[in-house]
C-alpha cells in the first residue's frame, strides 16, 4: 500500500503550476556552474538566486580572456549561452549535457572537496586553467566527430574512472543552432524552437511533471516498467528509450532490475532536446544521444539492443512514412532475440459502459496474475467485447471535437491504440510473439459501479441491490479503496494536464477567444475535480504491445 498511499498524497490536492525553471535549480548543476564561472572572471551567483546576475556577462567573459589567445577563442564560444540562460524559458531546465552529464554526484562532491570550495566560491586559477582545458578537448572531440568517416556520433567520456554516464551529441545537432539552442517560448510556455516540428507540446517543468505523473501510472498498472514476458528470468542487457525526455522511465526500469540483484544494464535514451544529462543514482550506466528522429539512419549499430523501448511517441511521429522508416530501424538495431516494446494511449476519450469485469482463470497462471493485478488497481481490461460509448460529459465532448481536428491537422491521430498492433503484425517476417494488453482506467467514481451491475438495479428492504431478476448483486458493488481513488485521480490529473498543455491547439481547433477559452477550461476543471464530472464512466485507455525479433536460422 505505500505505493498507493504515495498516489494518494500526491493527487489529492492538485498542485498550482510551477513557475518556469531556471538553470540554478537543480542541485546538480553545480559543474555547469564552475564551467561558466571560469569563463567569467568574478561572476560570482549565489547559490540562492533563480537566475543569472543582470550585469553583461559577455563583457566579463571577454575581459577574463585577455590574457592568451586561447583564453580569448575559449570565451568567444561560452559568451552566447551566457546570454542564452539570461531567459530561463529558453534554456534547458537541466545542466547543459555537454559538461554535467559525465559527472557523477559523487565526482562532484569529490571535486569540490579537493578543491576546498562550494560552488558559490571564489574562482581560483586552476578553476580557470581547468575550464579552458575542458573547451579545448571539447574542440577537439567535436573536429574528430567532423573528421569521422563512418559519419558516427562523437561520445563525451568522463575523465573520473568511477563515472558510469556517458553523452553524447549525434553531429547534425550539434552543428546546427537549434542542437545548441533547441528551446523557444510561446504562448506563455517553453516550446522546441523548430516550426517544422510536428510535436504539439511545451517542453517546460508543467508538461515534464505530467509526463513523469504518466509514466508512474502507467509502471503502476502495468506492474512494472515491463510488460514483455521475456524478460522475467533474465533481464536485458543493453535498454534503448526513445523519445526519452528526462529518462525516468530509464531510471524506473533500473530500479526495477536493481532491486532483482540487476544492476549492470546500460542504458541509452535519445530525444531531440536535452532534457536527460544525468540520473538520480551513481550505479546507473546511462548515455544521452541527442538526435533528431526525422534524421533516419539513427546513430546507432545493427543489433546493438536487448530491448527498444518507445514510450508515449504517438505525438512525435505524424501517421506519413516516417512511422515505417523508424520502425524498420527499430528493428534494424534490435539484436535478434530482442524485444521491441511500445506503450502508448489515446488521446481521445470514451466512456465504459456497465459491466462486471471478468474473473481470473485458473489454467493460464500468467494471465490470473495480470486479471488479479488489473482488479487490484480498479482498472479494466480491454477486449473486443468491452462495451465503450461516446463521454457523456460535455466539456470531454468539447475536448474530443478539438483534439481530433487539431492532431488531424498535424497528421496526428488521436486514437494510436488502433494502429499499433496492425503495424507490428505487418512485419511478422521479422517480429515474433506479437502480443498486447490494453487497460481502460476510470476517471474518478463511476455510479454503476457503486450502485452494482446485472439488471435493472433497486435497492432491497435489507439495504443489497437487487437486479431485476431478484438475485443478489452486492459481489458487483464497487467501493474504492483511498489507493484506488488516488489512482484514478492520477489519471484525472494527466488528462487535465494534457488539455492545458494543448491549450493553443485546442484554442484554436475551437474558435474561441482566450477570455471564452479562460471561462471554458475554469468551468471544465471545477466540473472534473470538484463535481464528479467523470462518474459516468469516462476513461483513460492505455497499452502495451511488445514483440521480438527472429533469430537467424543456424547455419548448416
Amino acid at each position: 500500500m505505500s505505493e498507493a498511499a504515495f498516489f494518494y498524497n500526491l493527487t489529492t490536492q492538485r498542485p498550482a503550476r510551477p513557475k518556469p525553471p531556471s538553470v540554478h535549480t537543480d542541485s546538480a548543476a553545480g559543474s555547469q556552474v564552475q564551467l561558466l564561472k571560469s569563463a567569467a572572471k568574478k561572476s560570482q551567483w549565489s547559490s540562492k538566486r533563480s537566475c543569472p546576475p543582470k550585469q553583461n556577462t559577455r563583457q566579463h567573459s571577454i575581459a577574463a580572456s585577455t590574457s592568451t589567445s586561447s583564453t580569448t577563442s575559449t570565451t568567444s564560444s561560452v559568451a552566447p549561452e551566457l546570454n542564452e540562460r539570461r531567459d530561463p524559458m529558453l534554456s534547458t531546465p537541466l545542466p547543459d549535457y555537454r559538461h554535467a552529464a559525465n559527472q557523477t554526484l559523487k565526482g562532484r562532491a569529490a571535486a569540490q572537496s579537493g578543491s576546498g570550495k562550494t560552488p558559490s566560491s571564489g574562482i581560483t586559477a586552476a578553476d580557470r586553467k581547468h575550464a579552458l582545458q575542458v573547451a579545448a578537448e571539447q574542440r577537439a572531440r567535436a573536429a574528430a566527430a567532423r573528421g569521422d568517416t563512418l559519419g558516427r556520433t562523437s561520445s563525451i567520456s568522463s575523465n573520473t574512472a568511477s563515472s558510469s554516464i556517458t553523452a553524447v551529441t549525434s553531429e547534425a545537432a550539434s552543428n546546427d543552432d537549434l542542437g545548441t539552442r533547441p528551446f523557444t517560448r510561446r504562448n506563455g510556455r517553453r516550446y522546441l524552437r523548430d516550426t517544422n516540428l510536428t510535436y504539439p507540446l511545451p517542453c517546460d517543468l508543467a508538461e515534464i511533471h505530467r509526463q513523469t505523473l504518466r509514466t508512474m501510472l502507467l509502471c503502476q498498472v502495468f506492474g512494472g516498467p515491463v510488460c514483455s514476458p521475456a524478460f522475467v528470468q533474465k533481464p536485458p542487457k543493453r535498454v534503448l528509450e526513445v523519445g526519452c525526455g528526462t529518462g525516468f522511465w530509464s531510471v524506473m526500469c533500473h530500479r526495477h532490475f536493481a532491486q532483482r540483484g540487476f544492476s549492470s544494464i546500460q542504458f541509452t535514451g535519445i530525444d531531440i532536446a536535452p532534457l536527460a544529462p544525468r540520473m538520480d543514482s551513481d550505479d546507473m550506466k546511462w548515455r544521452f544521444v541527442q538526435h533528431d528522429l526525422r534524421r533516419v539512419p539513427l546513430p546507432f549499430r545493427a543489433d546493438e539492443f536487448n530491448l527498444v523501448m518507445i514510450k508515449d511517441m504517438s505525438m512525435v511521429t505524424p501517421t506519413t512514412g516516417l512511422q515505417q522508416e523508424l520502425m524498420d530501424e527499430y528493428i534494424r538495431i534490435l539484436k535478434p532475440g530482442g524485444t521491441l516494446e511500445i506503450w502508448d494511449g489515446d488521446h481521445s476519450l470514451r466512456m465504459l459502459l456497465p459491466h462486471a469485469p471478468p474473473p481470473a482463470k485458473d489454467d493460464d497462471e500468467s494471465e490470473d496474475e495480470e486479471q488479479v493485478h488489473t482488479n487490484a488497481m480498479a482498472t479494466y481490461l480491454l477486449t473486443s467485447s468491452t462495451p465503450l460509448a461516446a463521454p457523456q460529459n460535455q466539456y470531454l465532448i468539447d475536448y474530443n471535437t478539438w483534439v481530433s481536428k487539431a492532431l488531424e491537422a498535424r497528421q496526428l491521430t488521436p486514437m494510436p491504440c488502433t494502429t499499433i498492433r496492425p503495424m507490428l503484425l505487418q512485419e511478422a517476417e521479422l517480429l515474433v510473439e506479437i502480443d498486447s494488453r490494453r487497460l481502460a482506467i476510470p476517471l474518478g467514481e463511476v455510479r454503476w459501479e457503486r450502485e452494482g451491475v446485472g439488471g435493472t438495479v433497486t435497492q432491497g428492504t435489507n439495504g443489497n441491490v437487487i437486479s431485476s431478476k431478484g438475485k443478489v448483486k452486492e459481489f458487483d458493488r464497487r467501493t474504492l479503496t483511498a489507493g484506488q481513488a488516488a489512482l484514478r485521480r492520477t489519471a484525472l490529473m494527466t488528462v487535465i494536464g494534457l488539455i492545458e498543455s494543448l491549450e493553443p491547439l485546442l484554442r484554436e481547433a475551437s474558435g474561441k477567444g482566450q477570455d471564452e477559452w479562460d471561462r471554458w477550461q475554469g468551468n471544465m476543471m471545477a466540473d472534473l475535480l470538484k463535481h464528479g464530472g467523470t462518474s459516468w464512466g469516462e476513461c483513460l485507455e492505455v497499452g502495451a504491445w511488445w514483440a521480438r525479433k527472429k533469430k537467424a536460422p543456424p547455419t548448416p
